[in-house]
């Protein structure tokens, strides 16, 4: 029997990064999006990790996209899965999380497929509870789930952007080494079909550029759906792409988050002005819309990809 979420809907996109305040102004700049709640929490033990007593030391930051949290987290102490991250992964994607009613009846779901607690404690508000579990290890990313005692949060109203026309994540993706293995795992663990897997075309086809280069690179991909976003997975093949740049420095990890555009030449010159170059771009391969990675790891602490459907393909 497969995990029970009520419902199966990404509630949150956690990043790990080594300056909050500094991460999250430039995130609020280049898409141009209203200041986030910051909070922190640091002092007496107010979580366990590993089984230990810590102060779970954090400095955090939450943009409200509609019904996607994006969090900014800065670890201030160690050990916690904040700063173990850091230190072992570096800046990234650190986490998805789904709103549950019940903790402890979510956790006993997660064991039954061998997962288990890594770090739970206490919000810094102290009015609900997060649970970490060690779902990374054959998913690639963590899994997160939140309990908020008064129940769950309000979905704030819809905010558009004018920065890249939009502020709504419809994405987030973790680089693999057997996406066979991960996606048969996510969709037994989640109860979703499992879905067909994708080999993208080469160069002839989908005519794809590597900072700027005709690139030959491929990849193959699956698509989970998850509420109101995907969960993407890559594998790439050995050939020089962002892919495989990534996965052989970071390893099976979350990659990017992605927002739907509608024109990515515009969009790709606005951000090119906030320091943040195409690093890869191509044609989605039944030529129906296009993708577009932005070069923005080291400013944001993330991978922005664009996605963009031709109107004459809708």
């Amino acid at each position: 029997m497969p995990v029970q979420l009520n419902p199966t809907e990404i509630a949150q996109i956690g990043v790990v990064v080594r300056d909050v305040e500094a991460a999250a102004a430039r995130f609020a700049a280049v898409l141009d999006l209203p200041s986030p709640h910051f909070f922190s929490a640091q002092g007496e033990p107010r979580a366990v990790y590993k089984g230990q007593p810590i102060a779970a030391g954090v400095r955090g930051a939450v943009f409200e996209l509609g019904r996607v949290q994006f969090e900014f987290l800065q670890p201030l102490d160690t050990p916690s899965v904040w700063a173990d991250f850091l230190a072992e992964r570096g800046e990234g994607i650190h986490h998805i999380a789904f709103e549950v009613p019940d903790t402890d009846a979510a956790v006993a779901d997660f064991a039954r497929y061998g997962y288990s607690i890594v770090q739970q404690g206490l919000f810094s508000s102290r009015d609900g509870r997060y649970t970490y579990l060690d779902t990374d290890r054959d998913m690639g990313i963590v899994v997160e789930v939140m309990e908020r005692f008064g129940g769950r949060r309000a979905e704030p109203p819809p905010f558009g952007g004018s920065g890249i026309g939009t502020a709504r994540v419809n994405q987030v993706a973790v680089m693999t080494h057997d996406i066979a293995a991960v996606k048969r795992r996510v969709a037994e663990v989640f109860g979703l079909p499992d879905p067909n897997l994708i080999i993208t075309s080469g160069y002839d086809v989908v005519k794809t550029t590597y900072h700027g280069a005709p690139c030959d690179a491929t990849a193959k991909l699956a698509f989970f759906n998850f509420g109101q976003m995907q969960l993407e997975l890559i594998e790439p093949d050995p050939q020089p792409s962002v892919w495989r740049d990534f996965l052989n420095a970071r390893g099976q990890m979350g990659h990017h988050i992605a927002f739907p555009v509608k024109d990515t030449a515009r969009v790709t010159a606005y951000l090119a002005g906030h320091g943040l170059p195409v690093a890869q771009q191509g044609l989605y391969g039944d030529l129906s819309g296009m993708y577009t990675y932005l070069d923005s790891d080291a400013a944001l602490g993330v991978s922005l990809e664009l996605l963009e459907s031709f109107a004459s393909a809708s």
